[in-house]
């Protein structure tokens, strides 16, 4: 059954004549559709809530593999960079008598790329170093002995660094303390000191 819009007079089905007032005439207040005996516009069928939903899934994936794959054949970035991290830096021999004393410390790679060492050094002629990685030792390392070597801490590994400290060095009885430098590519500390406390007697 058709009707004739009550605003442009045009021939309308009965059932579409809300809809068609409300798409040709929005500026006619809704509450005027009862008094032109005009039933409320059905609406239009949203979209379903999974559509958006699934479609911002698909774009994220996809930024995400774009992202990716843009990555792949590049150089390690810092995102890959290897993260230093020990429990301790600092011991105390305390009374060391006139002979070589060592200490063994820990350290990890909390990172998620391979934590490099470029070498290290020492503070005096009296106090040595050495690095061992998964079985594999560096050469000795001291104040004046400073050999090229590049080590390779794998991610979540460790590795230990022994300090030896040589008390017939000094002519006299020292206390105090002696340090050993590792350098490593970590951009927070590029360069780490382990520090050891002597009082020979």
């Amino acid at each position: 059954m058709r009707r004739r819009c009550p605003e442009c007079g045009q021939p309308v089905k009965e059932e579409n004549l809300g809809d068609h007032m409300a798409r040709t005439h929005p500026s006619v207040p809704k509450r005027r559709y009862k008094d032109l005996n005009v039933r409320a516009p059905r609406g239009r069928r949203g979209t379903p809530v999974w559509v958006p939903v699934v479609a911002g899934a698909v774009i994220v994936a996809l930024a995400a593999g774009l992202l990716f794959a843009s990555r792949i054949g590049e150089p390690p970035g810092p995102s890959y960079a290897g993260r230093f991290g020990a429990d301790h830096l600092y011991w105390d021999f305390g009374d060391v008598p006139q002979t070589v004393v060592s200490h063994s410390f820990t350290f990890e790679n909390d990172g998620v790329g391979d934590l490099v060492l470029n070498g290290a050094w020492t503070s005096c002629g009296c106090t040595t170093a050495r690095i061992l990685i998964g079985g594999t030792q560096s050469p000795e390392f001291g104040m004046h002995s400073n050999p090229s070597w590049t080590g390779r801490v794998p991610a979540f590994g460790t590795a230990t660094l022994t300090a030896y400290y040589d008390a017939l060095e000094h002519t006299d009885f020292y206390s105090g303390e002696r340090s050993v430098f590792l350098r490593t590519d970590d951009p927070a500390q590029p360069e780490v000191e382990f520090r050891i406390a002597v009082h020979e007697v």
